[in-house]
């Protein structure tokens, strides 16, 4: 595949989306680009997650506990959340069809973020973007659902090591 769909794939990642092409480059130079047959098994619920990973061809089912819940497609991308702060995977995900995938490991991310302080702010914005959206997702939700208000006053973020 040319480095410039790589590219592609990755602008459209929230995370990602305010990098410029030369930024991407960089980002995309760090990454490892794998190829898997389908019903092959990427990741498995409960195991340790340190990656991100991109679709760059192909498709991939999400499953948790058996069922699945998600499919992803070309552009599609899971575990941006663990490449920050690695937690067990809560989904596995499998191969529907032969894929490529482009994936950053944690330690390259955070190199590459460390030294390049312009690319860690627009990875912060990046998710800032997504909590903002998540979060409007879920007050709209609570809103049609009819659900009472939450009470916020006491909830605490675990301390970090």
């Amino acid at each position: 595949m040319s480095k410039d769909l790589y590219i592609d794939r990755l602008k459209s990642v929230p995370l990602f989306a305010s990098m410029s092409k030369k930024e991407l480059d960089v980002m995309v130079k760090q990454a490892d680009h794998l190829r898997y047959p389908a019903r092959h098994t990427v990741v498995v619920d409960g195991t340790p997650g340190e990656e991100f990973w991109l679709v760059i061809e192909g498709e991939l089912a999400v499953q948790r506990g058996g069922a699945e819940v998600a499919k992803l497609g070309p552009g599609d991308s899971f575990g941006e959340l663990a490449v920050i702060d690695p937690a067990p995977r809560d989904a596995t995900v499998v191969s529907t069809s032969p894929v490529e995938l482009m994936v950053i490991g944690r330690q390259r991310f955070w190199a590459t973020l460390e030294s390049n302080p312009t690319l860690m702010r627009k990875v912060i914005v990046g998710l800032a973007h997504r909590l903002r959206h998540m979060d409007a997702d879920d007050t709209a939700s609570r809103l049609n659902a009819g659900g009472e208000p939450i009470d916020v006053t006491n909830r605490s973020v675990p301390a970090q090591g």
